[in-house]
């Protein structure tokens, strides 16, 4: 999972990134709201803790701003321990709310089962240009001809398309897809990929390889 962090406390945005990476999260670390909205919309994340007390605009602002554009999970740290202050950041969309100093590790587990709930309340299926996969019945039409995909390829496929153009690293699809129980290497999702084009073989929709990054799936006009 791709966190972003936005805290402008350089101590509590390091332990925050440790935290999370140490259980195996990626993190995109921001100071100034500002660059962490033109950040968020070029590069969607998967869930945010966002200080309330920033330079510039309130963190609930950016919340806010942050849920009008993206169905993501969000965390707000603050100083601020009143009851009305909790209530307007959950007005601005907020799904936990932490008061510091907090337990690193709390705010990892928090995070985690509002990412649990988050996943469990997605919608079953998606449309990608002429792609349409359905995850209830793992179902794959593709310009209205059915194709049949093993399940790890039906998922992977499915955790691409979801997200067209993002660009996913190996490390992220194995934790998306196989779990962080996984016990083989990133070739694993090389191998898949390539059948994958192969099951596919379109010349409207693309798996494209990013050098040096990972796969990102793209609709060709």
């Amino acid at each position: 999972m791709q966190i972003m962090i936005v805290e402008d406390d350089e101590h509590i945005l390091r332990l925050v990134d440790e935290t999370l990476r140490r259980a195996g999260h990626g993190t995109m670390l921001v100071t100034d709201p500002f660059t962490a909205e033109a950040a968020f919309m070029a590069d969607p994340p998967d869930a945010a803790v966002i200080d309330i007390l920033l330079p510039g605009m309130d963190g609930r602002e950016l919340c806010r701003r942050m849920k009008a554009t993206l169905d993501i999970p969000v965390i707000l740290l603050t100083a601020l321990g009143e009851w009305d202050d909790k209530r307007i950041g959950f007005e601005h969309g907020a799904d936990d709310y932490m008061t510091k100093p907090f337990i690193p590790d709390e705010l990892l587990f928090r995070l985690q089962a509002i990412s649990k709930r988050y996943e469990r309340t997605a919608a079953s299926s998606i449309h990608a240009g002429p792609l349409s996969l359905d995850l209830r019945h793992y179902r794959v039409e593709l310009s209205g001809e059915t194709i049949h995909l093993p399940k790890r390829e039906f998922e992977l496929l499915y955790q691409l398309a979801a997200f067209p153009s993002r660009v996913f690293s190996r490390e992220e699809l194995i934790e998306h897809v196989w779990g962080l129980d996984f016990d083989g290497d990133d070739r694993t999702v090389d191998v898949h990929i390539k059948r994958l084009r192969t099951r596919l073989r379109s010349d409207v929709v693309s798996i494209r390889t990013v050098r040096g990054v990972g796969y990102t799936f793209e609709v060709i006009e």
